[in-house]
Parts: C-alpha cells; structure tokens; sequence
C-alpha cells in the first residue's frame, strides 16, 4: 500500500511528466527507483524544500501580488458598501455622530 501511494505521489507531482508538477531543485528530485522501496520519510527533504519555498517567498510575494490586492480591495469595499452593513451598524453610526 505505501508503495503505491509513493508511486501515485511521484507520478503525480514529482515526475517530469507529472499532472501537477511541483518545481523542485534538481538535487532534491527523486528518481524513480526509490518507489521499489518506499519508507515513511523518502519526501521529507522535498517537503522541508517546498515548506521554505512556501514560507519564504511564494506567500510573501502573494500578498504583494496584484491578483490578492484587487481581491482584498474588492472585498472591503463590499464590507463597506450599504448593502452589508447591518441594522445595528446603521443605528450605531446614526445614534453616535
């Protein structure tokens, strides 16, 4: 059973024909000849890459990225817009100006 999930991890995000290929640097890829003897810890140096790759710059240059900015613009002018504002909101702006 753990060497088919190896293989089915491998093919899809390790091999270079991988459906959703993850970009990892060339030392860290595994060769196919490992599936044949699967353990608990044969990705471990693949996720401890994609974790620091993840922390220090992919997240960081999401939150800078013009897509996440439009988005979060997008959503606070719905928070403010009329529409969302509820009842107490309105009679607590009314009550306290």
């Amino acid at each position: 059973q753990m060497q088919e999930k190896a293989k089915e991890i491998y093919m899809t995000f390790l091999s270079s024909k991988a459906s959703s290929q993850v970009n990892v640097e060339g030392q860290s890829r595994l060769s196919e000849t490992i599936l044949e003897t699967p353990h608990p810890l044969m990705f471990q140096k693949l996720q401890d890459q994609i974790f620091n790759l993840m922390k220090y710059d992919s997240y960081s240059r999401f939150l800078k990225s013009d897509i996440f900015l439009n988005h979060k613009k997008s959503e606070e002018q719905e928070e403010n817009s009329p529409e969302a504002q509820t009842a107490a909101k309105r009679a607590s702006r009314i009550y306290n100006t």
